[in-house]
């Protein structure tokens, strides 16, 4: 049984949206720092930890 099973659909849907979020945020970080805006990468950078983490709690719940 593969490990993405064991998720449900609901948790499987959440992770994808969070793994959307993370990457766009990734690029705005990315942008931020070319721009010289290091305070607004900064933001970034914590909202992709606290993305991160979301991520982490649903593999957890579901055992993964």
């Amino acid at each position: 049984m593969e490990k993405s099973n064991l998720l449900t659909p609901e948790e499987r849907a959440r992770i994808t949206e969070l793994q959307d979020l993370l990457i766009n945020l990734y690029v705005e970080q990315k942008e931020a720092l070319e721009r010289g805006k290091k305070a607004r990468s900064g933001e970034i950078g914590y909202e992709i930890r606290k993305l991160k983490r979301e991520v982490e709690k649903i593999k957890e719940w579901a055992n993964v």
